[in-house]
């Protein structure tokens, strides 16, 4: 049966100073791991924003909304009117316009806010022609 004296503690208490004053050393397998470096948080206001409002409607039912741009660092999309289709290519849009289910695109239902991201292009398509579809959008963007 193991003893008291054949602890962890009890072994670094033998190995005290020879003096037989202060702690122990630390050995490397106690010690806690040091602090991790610091994450640099970006808090400060976009460079600039635009706002746009896009009418979807039967001359034009599908229209870029967000170009692709390395400088943006948010956008916000609101279907106003009606729900649209956002798709990442023209033809995946015009293939999604004026249909009841699309697989191929994102569904938007009017009044929901969608915030974006990334920095690449997004296309909208109506899903009705029978009256104007607004789509709203408001992007963040750094200066450099």
């Amino acid at each position: 049966m193991a003893r008291t004296e054949d602890s962890h503690v009890a072994k670094q208490a033998s190995q005290a100073l020879p003096s037989g004053q202060g702690p122990a050393p630390e050995s490397t397998d106690a010690t806690l791991p040091e602090a991790y470096p610091a994450v640099v948080v970006r808090d400060e206001s976009p460079a600039q924003v635009i706002a746009s409002c896009t009418a979807l409607g039967s001359a034009n039912t599908t229209r870029p909304i967000l170009p692709q741009d390395p400088r943006r660092r948010r956008a916000v999309i609101l279907a106003v009117d009606n729900d649209v289709y956002l798709a990442g290519s023209l033809e995946l849009a015009q293939a999604a316009e004026g249909g009841t289910a699309s697989t191929l695109t994102f569904y938007l239902p009017k009044s929901i806010p969608l915030p974006v991201m990334s920095k690449g292009a997004l296309f909208a398509s109506a899903t009705t022609t029978a009256t104007a579809s607004r789509i709203s959008v408001l992007v963040e963007k750094d200066d450099d």
